[in-house]
């Protein structure tokens, strides 16, 4: 196994948004910084919504942000320069989160409709059902 290189010693070319303006940079990683509140939980939430999707109980990139940004071609080693991590496989917990929607509404069919009995009536249904009798 390679030895992790210590992220210090990384060196990063920073391309300027203006690039008619400015000429790209190569900076130390000491010199790069993140403004506070710049990155946050609900940004986090929302670049998940934009650009991933669960397969299978697996989180996966959408196809249109594979195109768009040519993940495609790209490869772990391109982004990290250690090796790819081995994780080891453990079976999907079914008790935990949301439980999996149902597929076919045919199960809301079989439920019997409720006794309307007098003590069971929405207040709605008793407000209009004393409005038709004011009206008679």
């Amino acid at each position: 196994k390679k030895a992790i290189i210590d992220p210090s010693l990384f060196k990063y070319k920073v391309q300027p948004i203006k690039k008619h303006l400015y000429e790209p940079v190569i900076v130390k990683a000491s010199q790069l910084s993140r403004r506070k509140h710049l990155f946050s939980r609900d940004r986090l939430k929302l670049f998940l919504k934009q650009h991933c999707e669960p397969h299978d109980g697996v989180i996966k990139a959408k196809a249109t942000s594979i195109e768009k940004y040519n993940l495609a071609e790209q490869n772990f080693s391109y982004f990290f320069p250690d090796e790819p991590p081995t994780f080891i496989f453990s079976p999907a917990s079914r008790r935990r989160g949301r439980p999996p929607k149902r597929a076919s509404a045919s199960l809301e069919d079989n439920i019997k409709p409720k006794q309307n009995t007098p003590g069971s009536k929405s207040k709605v249904s008793r407000e209009r059902a004393r409005f038709q009798k004011q009206k008679e």
